[in-house]
């Protein structure tokens, strides 16, 4: 009688749960990587058609969204609905922005320019601007937009 190897799968305390030849374990593990290899495959080629079809609806509804100017977006800000207001940190909504990735960018410039903003962030998929301002600047939200407004 001959000796065979053998391959032992064992749970994640160490423990031995089954034992197989070592030919039979050899046999499992690469049925399971090209199974493996063949789903990530397959994964990966999902991930790059949904990618082009958000961007062909991107493009789509670009058309769409209509042509704003940087002064509309500024025109609009003082009175935009105010998502969340503490000492310092402002979220404000503002429609005119969804789907606007340039005029997002302008925007996050502009206002970065602002003398006591010292932080912002211009969402294109929310349409909301998260700034963060100096307080000793402007005591309140109301100091704020009185100052974009003029």
């Amino acid at each position: 009688m001959t000796a065979t190897s053998e391959a032992t799968v064992a749970d994640g305390l160490g423990s031995a749960l089954v034992s197989y030849p070592a030919d039979i374990a050899s046999s499992l593990a690469d049925s399971t990587k090209k199974v493996h290899g063949k789903l990530m495959g397959n994964i990966e080629w999902y991930f790059e058609h949904w990618v082009d079809i958000y961007e062909e609806i991107k493009a789509e509804n670009q058309d769409k969204l209509g042509s704003f100017s940087l002064a509309d977006v500024m025109g609009a800000l003082p009175n935009a609905k105010v998502a969340s207001d503490i000492a310092g940190r402002v979220r404000l909504r503002v429609p005119l922005l969804k789907g606007q990735d340039a005029l997002c960018a302008q925007c996050a410039d502009m206002l970065g320019a602002v003398p006591g903003i010292d932080q912002v962030h211009v969402s294109p998929i929310t349409g909301s601007v998260l700034a963060f301002y100096d307080t000793d600047e402007f005591s309140s939200l109301s100091d704020l937009l009185d100052s974009l407004r003029g």
